[in-house]
């Protein structure tokens, strides 16, 4: 009788405790319908830093589906925000306030620089630039940031001039 309350005891403890697992989760969903995956790798294929799908069948086949740029925010969306932008594998550190003419890119070290032709390309990135030398006053466009992925709070990028990635964090005004 002991035995059978403990084993009771122990089945509805484990119960509760999926239940409880169940609840922090979506429900199941197929990643890759009608698929024979035996392996998946999620790597950028095109350079264009965003992760993609890759996957080898059983039978020896790859294949691949590239991560589509579904950008929840958009240009009409970025005028009024401030953004912390962060180098990846850099101790630099930028903020972006958008504008509805541009904006303005303030340095770690207190320098201002023209957000400038803020635009949204064919293939869903988005591009702006700064001028090279510091100053409101300045124009041109030397120094160029391509954004491969916006979401209402986070965007990832590439600055073209450094050739490193980065990610920016939206901040409360």
């Amino acid at each position: 009788m002991k035995t059978s309350v403990i084993t009771l005891s122990a089945l509805l403890f484990a119960g509760a405790a999926n239940a409880a697992t169940a609840e922090d989760f979506g429900v199941t969903q197929d990643l890759l319908i009608n698929e024979d995956v035996k392996t998946l790798h999620i790597v950028d294929i095109n350079a264009d830093n965003r992760k993609d799908l890759v996957w080898v069948t059983s039978t020896g086949a790859v294949k691949y589906k590239l991560k589509n740029n579904d950008a929840l925010a958009s240009l009409e969306s970025l005028p009024g925000t401030r953004w912390r932008l962060e180098y990846n594998g850099r101790n630099e550190v930028k903020f972006l306030n958008f504008t509805g003419q541009g904006g303005v890119l303030e340095t770690h070290d207190d320098k201002f620089y023209r957000i400038l032709d803020v635009t949204m390309s064919n293939t869903g990135t988005l591009d702006f630039c700064t001028p090279l030398n510091y100053g409101l006053d300045k124009t041109g466009c030397q120094w160029q940031y391509s954004v491969t992925e916006i979401l209402p709070n986070v965007m990832k990028g590439v600055d073209k001039r450094l050739n490193a990635t980065w990610v920016a964090y939206k901040l409360v005004n």
